[in-house]
């Protein structure tokens, strides 16, 4: 079997290459996953802003992040609001092809050793024709009052833990102990799944999982961030899609990219109001008259809006490419200048955030279209990730607000 293994946005050529291989690849290519293009040399595979991995009968494709699995699983851990494991569980994984998914792993099987001190019992409402149940009800006695007969069913409710909640989380247990082969991770896992013996074994659903986070109540708050991490997990080992747990998984980092520094600017400039990927279906529109198949205007969605009161101060997009050594792309210009023009009126400049390991300089791009009696700029403002990880480890609220307010700010 060939091993595959590139960085985000490099190319690699297979010279040598069988019909079921080009099938997968290309199966890869629909998902968006990787370019593939053929040559007279062999078939080129280009990695974008998607890192991880996937093994099949035919080859394994390895896709490694340009920054370290613990600044990722940082940027994880802020977004869904836990705090990243310790250094001494680290040592434990070791390393190899599943070393990341097992430290994925690793964090939700810790959000739910600290959960197993709070597991909730929910009334459950039983049903039967016993004669004296938990010392309340004596049927007999009520029997002879004519109250019920010795046949009535008697309903009651009782305190159990096997109640959907705590059903779902043996579920995921269960699911992850067979997509690892790390001991600590397994051992780790029997131990807790001992605490859920009376709790019924269920097939782990993504359609359950979402429908029990949409119902939960505020004693149930406690089971919020180890679900919706759980249901993030799902989502990017693909058990919608029915891939085996173990064999793919993939996370787009130029989303983990734009949901992380969201939820910075959300939280740390709250001044501002923000608008995420909001759908705009009013530049772009066929003529009645001209429309023979009937077709619904064309969409544009900036990344992120940023309102003060009322006003559009700030149209933003995010990149997750090294803009410091490439060039931004044509392509992603006309996108920004457009969003600048039609959505900003010509009045607010757009700006990139790509990340950096330092601080750059912003660059700035004049749009020159003599027609238009505006001027346009494109900004291409850097962020270094380092530095805001620092802040959020060491607590440092001053450094975050000024950092949020920074990377929103007219210009460096």
């Amino acid at each position: 079997m060939e091993t595959i293994r590139l960085k985000e946005w490099e190319t690699v050529r297979l010279s040598e290459y069988d019909s079921l291989t080009l099938q997968r690849l290309l199966d890869l290519q629909k998902r968006n996953i990787i370019k593939t293009s053929l040559t007279e040399q062999g078939i080129l595979v280009t990695a974008n802003s998607n890192v991880g991995f996937e093994t099949n009968e035919s080859f394994s494709l390895f896709i490694e992040p340009k920054v370290s699995s613990i600044s990722m699983i940082k940027m994880i851990g802020f977004l869904h609001g836990f705090i990243p494991t310790n250094e001494e569980n680290l040592a434990h994984l070791g390393s190899g092809k599943s070393s990341f998914l097992d430290l994925l792993i690793l964090q939700w099987v810790d959000l739910i050793e600290k959960l197993s001190s709070k597991m909730r019992k929910n009334y459950i409402t039983i049903q039967n024709r016993e004669s004296y149940i938990k010392g309340k009800i004596n049927s007999k006695e009520l029997a002879k009052q004519g109250v019920v007969t010795s046949h009535t069913p008697i309903e009651y409710q009782v305190l159990e833990l096997d109640q959907p909640l705590n059903q779902m989380i043996k579920a995921g247990l269960l699911y992850f102990k067979k997509g690892t082969s790390n001991p600590f991770i397994i051992n780790k896992v029997n131990l807790l799944l001992r605490k859920y013996t009376l709790v019924s074994s269920i097939p782990l659903s993504s359609q359950l999982l979402d429908r029990l986070l949409s119902r939960l109540t505020r004693l149930e708050e406690v089971y919020k961030i180890p679900l919706e991490y759980l249901n993030w997990l799902l989502s990017i080992t693909g058990i919608a899609r029915g891939n085996q747990l173990g064999k793919s998984m993939w996370i787009n980092m130029n989303a983990l990219f734009q949901n992380y520094l969201t939820k910075v600017f959300t939280i740390y400039a709250p001044e501002y109001r923000f608008m995420s990927e909001v759908s705009n279906r009013t530049i772009f529109k066929y003529e009645n008259d001209s429309n023979p198949f009937n077709k619904a205007a064309i969409s544009i969605r900036p990344d992120l809006m940023v309102f003060q009161a009322s006003n559009l101060i700030r149209i933003i997009d995010f990149k997750y490419k090294d803009l410091v050594k490439n060039n931004v792309s044509t392509s992603d210009l006309y996108q920004l200048s457009n969003y600048g023009f039609s959505i900003g009126e010509g009045k607010v400049h757009p700006i990139i955030l790509y990340p950096s390991i330092q601080d750059v300089p912003d660059q700035k791009i004049l749009v020159n279209i003599p027609i238009l009696e505006s001027k346009q700029r494109i900004i291409l403002r850097s962020v270094n990730l380092v530095e805001l990880e620092r802040f959020i480890e060491t607590g440092d609220y001053g450094g975050m607000v000024q950092f949020a307010h920074e990377m929103l700010g007219k210009s460096k």
